[in-house]
């Protein structure tokens, strides 16, 4: 157990060195989803269009 807490306190210093407490803009969240409804859209109609299970 003592080396579980001290392998968790080793990652988290580990984690804690590279930030610097400047925080990237990331995405934009509202054009990650239109992204993701549009290929999800796609797919969906690939899948309708190629089922040749009637």
């Amino acid at each position: 157990m003592v080396s579980y807490h001290s392998a968790v306190h080793a990652a988290n210093a580990l984690l804690a060195e590279g930030t610097d407490g400047k925080e990237h803009p990331g995405i934009n969240p509202p054009l990650n989803g239109a992204i993701v409804l549009g290929v999800l859209l796609v797919l969906l109609f690939i899948t309708t269009r190629l089922n040749r299970d009637r």
